[in-house]
């Protein structure tokens, strides 16, 4: 198994060292409303598809879509299909990758809720419960189905760790963030059976086993390659139970999507997975209002991408999908999966995907940066700083703006550094962060490429 990143979510924990620098060490102000170099009418899709000299022509078909994916997946090695992951499974390399996380962890000063700092017996304890020595040289992993949204955890537990006893947003033991419906390989259990080391198709870490039904893996191709599916549009759209629509207990992000069983009059009529009482996959009906969601994927068009994109503007960030919400680099697989392209987890994996327009050193002039954008196209281009990725938007004037789920900014200010916390979707010029000591957008610009 290929391991990632540790935070899949690739956004953007070391962009935000380079960012902000050490927060901790200097005071962290609101950033305002409406942020430097950004009028209110550049809040809109609307501003920038009149921009677009094409934003309805299909970017890629169908068929074409499905040879990127297959790219992604067979060439790059950033995505897997879970049902197609060769079997038995390395115990070895699963003992590896726990210990590896472990040892990661501990070499550093991380804090408990409290602000004490993690002591040796809290790593010692973890440890045991992990059950390390049960795990075979040889693995017949299970399947199984997310029943509910489940935060995934580099270690089988709730409790966090922060890289500073003040810290609240960066929970070093969050993975990743796993939808209703995400299909598993179940590979290990904790002693007390309450945690599942799990292989999703983005991410492998630890998920409350509450959390997950089980099913055989003929029962799991069929639920994650439907005839006939519905996908999820907005930022959050309910699942509700009843057919009336007023009884609803989960909600799912977007780009998410549910095999269809009929469309009514206001709603889609769905498959939904639940557990039995003995923890097994049943199918149960549910119901997604029309106007939050589609029957198959969109189009790939730069008006549909603006315009998801623009759906999710000030959405909270959530570094690793805390709270239910969502860094850079998920912000970005769910505005494309909603016409269906299945990006990777990972920012740096994301700058892989598409043609390549530009790559840039750090000695790159600005001039040169800005002038390789003009073969950029507004809502198909991607945008990749180390740590970070961005969804191009177009120029407006002769400055660069892009779309993106950030947490903070940087601003010169009498001879030293502030840190302003944006922590939402926001629109941006590339020059954000100019004549702070890391520089701008664009000075740490690393590579352009088109979702193409």
């Amino acid at each position: 198994m290929k391991r990632k990143t540790q935070l899949l979510t690739a956004c953007c924990l070391l962009f935000l060292f380079i960012l902000s620098g050490c927060v901790q060490k200097q005071q962290l102000f609101a950033a305002p409303t409406l942020l430097p170099g950004t009028d209110r009418n550049m809040l809109t899709a609307g501003y920038w598809i009149s921009r677009h000299p094409s934003p309805d022509t299909v970017v890629l078909t169908t068929e074409q879509i499905d040879e990127l994916n297959h790219h992604i997946e067979k060439e790059l090695k950033t995505v897997v299909d879970i049902t197609r992951i060769p079997v038995p499974y390395s115990g070895a390399h699963l003992v590896a990758t726990m210990q590896n996380d472990i040892d990661r962890l501990r070499s550093n000063p991380l804090y408990l809720a409290s602000g004490r700092q993690a002591s040796g017996s809290f790593y010692s304890r973890i440890s045991e419960d992990m059950d390390m020595a049960a795990i075979n040289p040889a693995i017949n992993p299970g399947y199984g189905v997310v029943i509910r949204f489940s935060d995934q955890r580099v270690l089988p537990t709730l409790e966090p760790l922060y890289g500073d006893s003040s810290e609240v947003d960066f929970d070093s033991l969050q993975n990743n963030a796993l939808e209703i419906g995400t299909p598993l390989l179940l590979l290990h259990w904790t002693r007390d059976l309450k945690w599942t080391y799990v292989r999703s198709p983005f991410s492998t870490g630890w998920v409350e086993s509450r959390h997950i039904a089980r099913c055989s893996l003929e029962a799991l191709e069929d639920f994650i390659h439907p005839y006939r599916f519905v996908v999820v549009l907005r930022p959050k759209a309910d699942i509700y139970r009843n057919p009336a629509l007023t009884f609803s207990e989960e909600s799912v992000q977007m780009g998410v999507r549910f095999p269809l069983i009929e469309a009514e009059e206001n709603a889609y009529q769905v498959l939904i997975p639940i557990s039995d009482s003995q923890g097994y996959l049943v199918k149960q009906q549910g119901y997604i209002l029309k106007n939050h969601s589609s029957e198959g994927y969109l189009p790939y068009t730069a008006r549909n991408i603006l315009q998801q994109a623009f759906e999710m503007l000030n959405a909270p960030y959530g570094w690793g999908g805390m709270y239910g919400e969502q860094d850079c680099s998920r912000y970005i697989q769910q505005v494309f999966a909603t016409v269906g392209v299945n990006f990777p987890r990972n920012s740096a994996d994301q700058a892989m995907v598409g043609k390549r327009v530009a790559d840039f050193d750090p000695d790159t002039p600005e001039s040169i940066k800005t002038s390789s954008l003009d073969q950029a196209i507004g809502g198909i281009t991607t945008l990749y700083l180390k740590g970070h990725i961005m969804l191009y938007l177009g120029k407006s004037g002769f400055l660069p703006y892009a779309i993106h789920e950030t947490w903070a900014f940087r601003m010169r200010n009498g001879g030293q550094d502030s840190t302003y916390k944006i922590n939402r979707v926001a629109v941006t010029d590339l020059d954000m962060g100019k004549g702070s000591l890391n520089g701008s957008l664009l000075d740490r610009l690393k590579s352009v490429h088109l979702v193409q």
